[in-house]
């Protein structure tokens, strides 16, 4: 299919979706009977409670929602939460924003702000903290610091994805799906057992063409190629005993990442390739990446009041991703980056309830080996005549024949390689407890700590070869002159220890039977860095936070409704922004200073009638660093990847037809203020509103469903990111968001749901 016949959609096809979404969402509204509204489970607080009755800021997800809704990726997770963005400019390099701070360090060294938790897990480091969402529980996203809940990675927050865990009845689901660009899904679901063992299979395959035309020859880029697979084992021996096995395996072998010039976006004209080399791991634009891990879970109700569980995980990732970070048709700046690693932890916790007291204890232990190596191809002549070192030569910038030029036509071209790679190891070693008092019958008092301590190792190397042309002109240098350490593939390292004691006050009044006001107080931190890129030990302070919230949780009985409004104030010291060195393109972490976070949140739930719900969410957020001499050259600039202000409407309708079938449709609408993608707030985008739409038809007992699906109905044309890797040699690149698709999904289901 040709580019103009990919970003056509026909009249008749959007009158269909508009003619049976809107009246029948109109005609729903207009009803003024009272419905029940489910009651919203979490466990965030290490205990199943109503998300009502729980003191932090919290949005979660069911299962069947983020089905209803089509949210399969990190990504769309953005349009449902307040105050949460996900950018992903490919599987190897995600962004997650919890109220306007970023964490998204991809350095072996680096440490993650936002806790990503896999049932139970943590799974932060950014090169694996990537997934495939799919046949899931729920997923719960919390704010703030949360130290004492989930570790020192949620100095900002977390998010906490839960598996569907297996059944004893048999049930089995299946759904197929094409679309545009090539799309093309099959996911699927099998579980059952007896009373002692319940076994589960679930799988989901996707792929996708590119849509951003490629005409190096090389395959259109921005398109993706995944396989994850997730058997799991419930053992349930007696009724206190449950232990649950499960092994994750995702796979992705996905199209490249198209990084264009400005004047390249949204012309599918990209020409993007790397030259075949020895260096960066492949001859073609692209991703191979393969993230293994296995969880047990063990759970004993030692009697009504005691439960023991032990939570022990593995994980494994090894992530490739080359890339053209020029965004022209010139293999000047061609990159890799591998990233490796293998994380072991184990958690023992002690849960305790009764009629006034209830909270738990436990230990942990962490440990982590991972290593980030940065591979570099070029021609030497086109790298120094796009540098402009050769002007005085009289060769203009980028000129192909330099080589040739310079060396009298004995050699056309020099291929160059270099590398660099920094690596970590890292221990940790917890202590926590979380202690809730029912002070009187509507005043509830929470006293939680984490006491950490660890041990981080960090290490470097890199080998820079003397640059030919350089040499024959008697400069004994690397490409890069000299700014790049060069250690000529000795590893130097360097270690520190660090201690803290992270704390968190919590209260809860119940104004009466519907409504629960709170307030916070708790303190985060983000591990300290151990640099080795200069030659000597640098230590990077730890980031510290101080945050301050009071929320308002209630429901309208009358009228169906959940709501949650929260008030903040963040308070920060050392600031790690992570920034692009202008002189060698290396990514490395400053400390800013001080900076400050305020903002407001909101979250509703309206079960407008007994087809139709409808979901909202809003939030605005005031942050970036404080505008003061000491804070140096970021002072008063926002956050990266902050917006103003995000909101999202979606809704979930169903209405049946006749005794058989049941007409069904699902939307959402997400809006976000203008970004920047910088830390030096160079590169900014203006506001984006994207619009989804989702209608098909059901059996009236949902044991089969079609269902079309549109994203980005309206075709807007946004970017994910500017700047990047190229802005640091004078080549700023863009990175454009996907255009309208479409797509056509049929599930069918077997047994007992």
């Amino acid at each position: 299919m040709n580019q103009s016949a990919k970003r056509t959609f026909p009249v008749s096809l959007l009158s269909c979706l508009i003619a049976a979404a809107v009246p029948a969402v109109q005609a729903q509204v207009q009803q003024t009977e009272s419905q029940e509204l489910e009651e919203v489970i979490v466990t965030a607080q290490k205990r199943a409670q109503s998300i009502v009755d729980v003191p932090l800021t919290i949005s979660s997800l069911d299962g069947q929602t983020l089905k209803d809704l089509g949210i399969d990726r990190f990504d769309t997770l953005s349009d449902m939460i307040p105050g949460l963005v996900v950018q992903q400019q490919s599987v190897n390099n995600n962004g997650y924003v919890i109220r306007g701070i970023t964490s998204d360090d991809g350095s072996a060294p680096g440490a993650a702000r936002v806790s990503v938790y896999l049932n139970g897990t943590d799974v932060s480091r950014s090169r694996a903290s990537y997934f495939e969402v799919y046949d899931m529980e729920r997923i719960e996203v919390v704010k703030g610091p949360q130290a004492t809940l989930f570790g020192t990675a949620a100095s900002i927050g977390a998010m906490s994805f839960i598996t569907a865990k297996p059944q004893r009845d048999f049930a089995s689901e299946l759904t197929v799906g094409a679309g545009d660009y090539g799309m093309r899904k099959v996911e699927g679901m099998a579980t059952g057992g007896n009373d002692t063992v319940q076994g589960r299979f679930a799988f989901v395959s996707r792929e996708r063409d590119g849509y951003v035309e490629n005409t190096s020859g090389e395959a259109d880029l921005n398109g993706y190629d995944r396989l994850a697979y997730r058997p799991s084992l419930r053992i349930t021996p007696n009724d206190a005993l449950t232990i649950d096995l499960i092994y994750n395996y995702d796979k992705a072998e996905d199209l490249g990442t198209a990084f264009v010039s400005q004047n390249l976006l949204f012309t599918d004209d990209a020409a993007l390739s790397v030259p075949d080399n020895d260096i960066l791991g492949m001859d073609d634009v692209g991703v191979d990446r393969t993230v293994k891990d296995f969880n047990a879970t063990v759970s004993w109700d030692i009697d009504d009041h005691l439960a023991l569980t032990y939570i022990g995980a593995w994980r494994d990732y090894d992530s490739l991703e080359a890339f053209d970070a020029d965004g022209t048709a010139f293999e000047v700046l061609n990159f890799s980056e591998e990233a490796t690693g293998d994380q072991i932890s184990h958690e023992l916790r002690l849960n305790f309830s009764g009629e006034r007291l209830n909270g738990f204890v436990g230990a942990s232990y962490f440990q982590e080996e991972a290593e980030q190596f940065v591979g570099f191809a070029t021609e030497e002549g086109l790298f120094l005549s796009c540098a402009g070192a050769l002007a005085a030569a009289g060769i203009e910038s980028c000129n192909t024949a330099s080589t040739t030029l310079l060396t009298g036509g004995l050699a056309s071209a020099l291929p160059y390689e270099s590398y660099y790679a920094n690596g970590a190891d890292n221990r940790s070693l917890n202590l926590f407890a979380d202690i809730s008092y029912q002070v009187t019958p509507d005043l509830e008092a929470t006293v939680g700590a984490r006491w950490v301590e660890e041990e981080r190792e960090s290490s470097y190397r890199s080998a820079l070869p003397l640059s030919s042309l350089l040499s024959a002109q008697g400069i004994d240098s690397d490409l890069f002159f000299g700014l790049l350490l060069n250690t000529q593939g000795e590893t130097i390292d360097g270690d520190a220890d660090d201690s803290a004691v992270l704390p968190r006050f919590n209260l809860l009044y119940s104004l009466n039977d519907s409504v629960n006001l709170y307030g916070t107080v708790s303190l985060g931190q983000r591990s300290e860095v151990v640099d080795m890129s200069s030659g000597v030990k640098s230590i990077i302070p730890a980031e510290e936070i101080t945050n301050y919230e009071f929320g308002l949780k209630g429901r309208l009985e009358e009228v169906a409704l959940d709501y949650a409004l929260a008030i903040f104030y963040q308070d920060y010291e050392n600031f790690q922004v992570n920034v692009v060195d202008q002189d060698s393109g290396q990514i490395r972490t400053e400390n800013a200073g001080s900076a400050t976070n305020t903002g407001i949140e909101m979250d509703l739930r309206w079960s407008v009638s007994e087809n139709l719900m409808l979901l909202a969410n809003a939030a605005y957020i005031d942050a970036g660093i404080d505008d003061d001499a000491d804070n140096g050259i970021y002072a008063g600039n926002q956050f990266r990847l902050q917006p103003e202000v995000t909101g999202a409407l979606s809704y979930l309708y169903e209405r049946p037809i006749n005794a058989d079938l049941i007409f069904t449709s699902s939307g959402s609408w997400s809006y976000r203020s203008s970004v920047y993608f910088d830390i030096e707030n160079r590169f900014e985008e203006d506001a984006v509103d994207l619009l989804n739409l989702r209608a098909g038809i059901a059996a009236n007992d949902y044991n089969w469903s079609l269902t079309l699906a549109a994203s980005n109905l309206l075709d807007e044309e946004y970017i994910m990111d500017a700047g990047n890797t190229g802005d640091a040699f004078g080549f700023p690149t863009y990175i454009q968001g996907a255009p309208r698709t479409l797509s056509l999904e049929f599930s069918k289901r077997i047994g007992a749901f």
